[in-house]
């Protein structure tokens, strides 16, 4: 996990543990290498470049409204499927902004490394930025959008801010 999210140790450490509190992965206290995904394998997007004890195959399109074989459109579609799913999972088992926000960065990162183009991963983190708008008007109804991505900016080591502020340019 570390070399291909190419994150530290005490990243991956974090990552795991706000992935089991969570409920999508699930562990053996003690027992190293027994991380188990809880959620099904057709949820997943295809990591290119890793060696997989499992295949893990793309769900085929929802809709008509795309070929179903531009592979980059479905990536882009199934990526900001995800997104909303982790917006209403937190809405439902919410956790800390400053660890929800970083998860986003890697989810999004990870559909980088599975092939999606730097164009397409703009365009979904400007579609994590609105989704993350709309569910703090729910908690905040008289903030700003402006104000709300300073907040999810300030949740992003400066490097990543940068690349999701270049997203809005």
């Amino acid at each position: 996990m570390m070399q291909f999210f190419q994150v530290t140790p005490p990243s991956v450490h974090q990552m795991i543990l706000t992935l089991e509190r969570r409920g999508l992965i699930s562990r053996v206290p003690g027992q190293a290498r027994s991380i188990a995904l809880r959620l099904p394998s057709k949820a997943l997007p295809p990591l290119q470049g890793t060696t997989a004890t499992a295949t893990i195959h793309t769900p085929p399109p929802e809709t008509g409204n795309y070929p179903a074989n531009d592979l980059e459109t479905t990536l882009l579609h199934f990526a900001k499927a995800q997104l909303e799913h982790w917006f209403n999972y937190n809405d439902q088992k919410p956790i800390d902004d400053s660890e929800f926000v970083p998860l986003l960065d890697m989810l999004i990162d990870s559909f980088a490394h599975a092939g999606l183009s730097a164009a397409h991963v703009q365009q979904l983190r400007r579609h994590a930025c609105d989704q993350f708008h709309r569910h703090r008007l729910q908690a905040a109804p008289e903030t700003t959008f402006e104000e709300n991505l300073n907040l999810m900016f300030s949740f992003l080591p400066s490097s990543v801010r940068a690349r999701w502020q270049e997203s809005l340019a």
